[in-house]
């Protein structure tokens, strides 16, 4: 354990049962290296909520006013579909964010649970729970405020019933998010959800010409959607270091015809507008939930067939992190916020902002793609952090 790891794990044990303004600490869910979360209780209706604790100490100028952005953003975004933030209370040393507990994981966990339990992947909930995230994605486009970290991860589930028709989506983890629509931070979000604009390719080096953060939320929506129904991804980075992308570069028709055949052909036509290599080609976030509410997403002769597996991930960390306002009675908690970093070998899938994106990657032959299977994420999630 690191020295910031204990000094979490100290200032947690100090603070279960402590009262923080109206909230009553009750248990730890996890700890990083840069804060902790824990499960609260009100004072005044008894209702559990997540608190998530950061610390100012040691943060530079610039740090502080990041920490803040998260805080402001995520605390103008209110909306059902989006995670809320209900309270922030400071002190000089740390911050405390209030949020919505989300008892039932992220979409992650999701596809990871009918991958163990053989399930068949319900398209009706997949319709519903990317309607969902595009009705919070949408809004906050209209809000001019841009995501840059889309994926199953950062989508958390919440129980608002008795089944699995009552999960509501969460969209969580804003320490990405900008007000800037068209921004010179290449790089921002998670490699296999990024889009074409953010690595270097044939055209020279993409820092020349600031990206459109909105179309770059479109085409993870795109990824995620594909991660979501069929339990992969379908290229590690959308570069010309990937095989299967260049091949989809050259024909988007492989999209079904070789990676995913079972996809319906209406629904082929929408993710080749939402996967278009041209940023400009691509619909708005209104324009996409309006031609997916029509949408059969699966072929009808082969949907009871979806395959769902989700293989070991080539490469694995000793990483363990905690995201949003996500606990469980189990041991698998998630917060991508809070994932150490320090380690030199970081995956390549974490989430990060600013970096040139010319990493080398273990990508498959050009005859070799078909078989080659498409890693959603490592089982240990981890994301970048301030």
């Amino acid at each position: 354990m690191n020295q910031k790891q204990d000094y979490w794990t100290q200032f947690s044990q100090s603070m279960v049962d402590q009262t923080i303004g109206d909230y009553q600490l009750i248990e730890e869910l996890g700890h990083g290296s840069y804060g902790c979360l824990f499960l609260g209780q009100s004072l005044r209706n008894n209702e559990y909520v997540a608190v998530k604790v950061l610390s100012k100490q040691g943060l530079d100028h610039q740090q502080l006013q990041l920490q803040q952005l998260e805080i402001d953003i995520q605390s103008s975004l209110k909306h059902p579909y989006l995670l809320g933030l209900h309270n922030v209370i400071q002190d000089d040393k740390y911050v405390y964010m209030v949020m919505d507990v989300c008892d039932q994981g992220d979409l992650f966990d999701y596809v990871i649970r009918d991958q163990e339990s053989n399930k068949v992947r319900n398209e009706a909930f997949v319709k519903k729970a990317f309607m969902q995230i595009l009705e919070g994605i949408e809004y906050m486009h209209a809000h001019g405020i841009y995501h840059r970290d889309l994926k199953l991860e950062n989508i958390l589930l919440k129980d608002e019933g008795e089944d699995t028709e009552d999960l509501v989506c969460k969209v969580a983890d804003f320490g990405l998010a900008t007000r800037e629509r068209y921004s010179m931070e290449f790089g921002c979000g998670s490699t296999t959800y990024l889009a074409p604009e953010h690595f270097d390719d044939d055209n020279g080096h993409p820092e020349t010409v600031p990206y459109d953060a909105a179309a770059s939320d479109v085409w993870s929506l795109g990824v995620l959607l594909l991660a979501l129904l069929f339990g992969r991804n379908p290229w590690q980075e959308a570069s010309s270091a990937d095989a299967a992308f260049v091949e989809y570069k050259n024909n988007p028709s492989m999209l079904k015809q070789h990676l995913f055949p079972l996809l319906s052909a209406d629904a082929f036509r929408f993710l080749s507008s939402v996967l278009s290599v041209d940023a400009h080609s691509r619909p708005s976030v209104a324009e996409m939930k309006a031609e997916f509410s029509t949408l059969s997403l699966l072929d009808e002769d082969q949907s009871d067939h979806v395959p769902v597996n989700i293989p070991c991930a080539p490469k694995q960390t000793n990483h363990a992190s905690y995201d949003s306002a996500f606990f469980s009675t189990g041991a698998n908690f998630s917060w991508s916020d809070m994932v150490d970093d320090d380690d030199d070998d970081v995956d390549l899938d974490a989430s990060f902002c600013g970096r040139n994106s010319t990493h080398s990657s273990a990508a498959p032959s050009a005859q070799d793609y078909e078989d080659t299977d498409m890693f959603v994420h490592t089982h240990e999630k981890e994301s970048w952090w301030l």
